[in-house]
């Protein structure tokens, strides 16, 4: 799918799936409305988001606002490209950042094979060393609210409001984008099906 570069002036967050390659990234506009023209009609989708409430802020509620869904292949392009663009939603910065992270992680072979807990084959960006550890921490430290709105599932839906936590989500995306680019359209006639071919 082709992506306008008015997706960096959205807020993004990582949705992560039980299947790491099948997380996606969500743009959404806390201010204003999505930029129409940026994304495929078949990207269009909604996001439940926690965002202030009452007239200073002082409460919390999760709200259903519209997004553009993206895999996270289509997406870590589009994080890069935010990373340096000074007109990005600091949100979308941020996560451009956390991209970068992983594809340098990539890049050195930072990779480990496993299984999820359903059995499925899935990488995970490892092993990391204490640089690796600490510039995931310094993105987590970094990350605005939009960055990371989605509310933990089971408190959607009643009770007390919680958002996930930062590092855990960086690394979520670290295993997500380890999990998706070794799985070319030539790895599986290469290496065989299991850790090579993105269906499950």
């Amino acid at each position: 799918m082709a992506y306008g570069p008015g997706l960096a002036r959205c807020a993004a967050v990582f949705l992560p799936a039980e299947l790491p390659r099948e997380g996606r990234v969500a743009f959404w506009a806390p201010e204003g409305e999505l930029p129409w023209d940026a994304f495929p009609e078949a990207a269009a989708g909604e996001l439940t988001v926690v965002r202030p409430a009452g007239e200073a802020g002082e409460a919390v509620e999760a709200v259903t606002v519209p997004a553009v869904l993206v895999p996270v292949g289509e997406a870590v392009p589009l994080l890069v490209r935010a990373r340096g663009d000074r007109a990005a939603h600091s949100a979308a910065a941020c996560w451009g950042a956390a991209a970068l992270h992983a594809l340098r992680l990539v890049g050195r072979g930072r990779l480990l094979p496993g299984l999820t807990a359903t059995d499925q084959d899935a990488w995970r960006a490892g092993p990391l060393d204490a640089e690796d550890i600490a510039q995931l921490r310094a993105i987590a430290a970094a990350m605005p609210p939009e960055a990371h709105a989605c509310p933990v599932p089971d408190t959607a839906a009643g009770g007390e409001l919680r958002v996930p936590d930062q590092e855990a989500l960086v690394r979520a995306f670290l295993d997500a984008v380890a999990d998706t680019l070794p799985r070319t359209p030539a790895a599986a006639f290469a290496a065989g099906a299991p850790f090579a071919a993105r269906a499950p």
